[in-house]
Order: C-alpha cells, then sequence, then structure tokens
C-alpha cells in the first residue's frame, strides 16, 4: 500500500511470521517527524489488539517500521480474493472496538486521524489491529476537540478538517467510508 509519507510491503521474518514492512520516504522533515510520532505512539500504548511493532531502523533513509501481520486494503482492493459476511463483520467489530479503546479506554483521549484500510493489519485469524499512529493526537478525556493542521489522505478525511477542529468522531467517520 502507498501512504503519505511512505510505502507498505508484506514480508516474511526467518520465523515464517508474516509482517508489513513500512518504507518511510527519503529522509522529509515531516517523514521523520511522522516516523518518530509513530514509534512513541505505539510504544506507549499497549493494548492486545492495536498494532505490535516488531521493529525499526532510524539510521538512515529510508528509514522502516515493521509490524507483525498484513493489511486489511489487500484484501479489500484484491480481485481475486473474497472476504465472507461473517469475517467482514468480526473485523468491522474488531475495529470499533479499538476505535472505542483509544477514544475512551486509555489514560488519554488518542484520536487516530487516518484511519482507512492500508493502516488496518490483519492477524493469520483474520482479527483487525490499527497501525500507523503518524498523525495520532493525544488530548485531555475532558477535551473535545483538537485543532490542527488538515493531514491524512484525501477520500478518508472528515470535513470537519475543513476547519481544523477534529474530534473522536473524525475517526468513525474515516472508518465509515
Amino acid at each position: 500500500g502507498e501512504g503519505g509519507f511512505g510505502t507498505v510491503f508484506k514480508g516474511m521474518l526467518p520465523s515464517r511470521e508474516i509482517v508489513a514492512v513500512k518504507r518511510i520516504g527519503g529522509g522529509s522533515r515531516q517523514g521523520d517527524k511522522q516516523l518518530k510520532a509513530e514509534v512513541m505512539w505505539i510504544g506507549s500504548i499497549h493494548h492486545l489488539n492495536l498494532v505490535k511493532l516488531v521493529g525499526f531502523c532510524l539510521q538512515s533513509p529510508p528509514n522502516v517500521l515493521v509490524y507483525a501481520n498484513g493489511l486489511l486494503d489487500g484484501w479489500i482492493f484484491a480481485k481475486d480474493k473474497y472476504l465472507p459476511w461473517a469475517t467482514r463483520l468480526s473485523i468491522v467489530l474488531n475495529v470499533t472496538r479499538r476505535l472505542a479503546y483509544l477514544h475512551d479506554g486509555c489514560h488519554k483521549k488518542v484520536l487516530h486521524l487516518d484511519i482507512k484500510p492500508q493502516n488496518i493489519l490483519l492477524d493469520e485469524k483474520m482479527n483487525a489491529k490499527i497501525a500507523d499512529f503518524g498523525f495520532s493526537k493525544l488530548i485531555d478525556k475532558d477535551k473535545t476537540h483538537v485543532v490542527t493542521v488538515m493531514w491524512g489522505t484525501v477520500g478518508y478525511m472528515a470535513p470537519k478538517w475543513l476547519h481544523s477542529r477534529v474530534t473522536d468522531k473524525t475517526d468513525v467517520y474515516s472508518f465509515g467510508i
């Protein structure tokens, strides 16, 4: 999959575990900032169904992040693959539970701000896990919104982005797309 600051490839570790390898583009300032933010978010939020960062390399461009599991977009957009309805429903429920955890279950509210199929990883049992926290914002639970510059993937961005005010509903809108 292709993202705003990188490309994701399917890989395999020597243990035969399937991983997603995200290569962050050629040392741009924004790419470096996103990479560091993503490592920080994933390192500070531990949950069974949030993506596990298996490894990363920050030494020289291109920088890489290595995640466990494969990508949902490979199933959605592939012409030769089909997901049964029960599996689709399970994935939807997995993601909504993960979003509820980010929005209400953490010590602070986490706004992901880039929910899309390329940022949903699937394990071997088709359990969905949220990935790519590079655009995320952490806010106090009593706050209803945050004002920020527009980031993310066009087509998945909520109309609230036009006013630079985003809430947890921004993630829900993006997931609904």
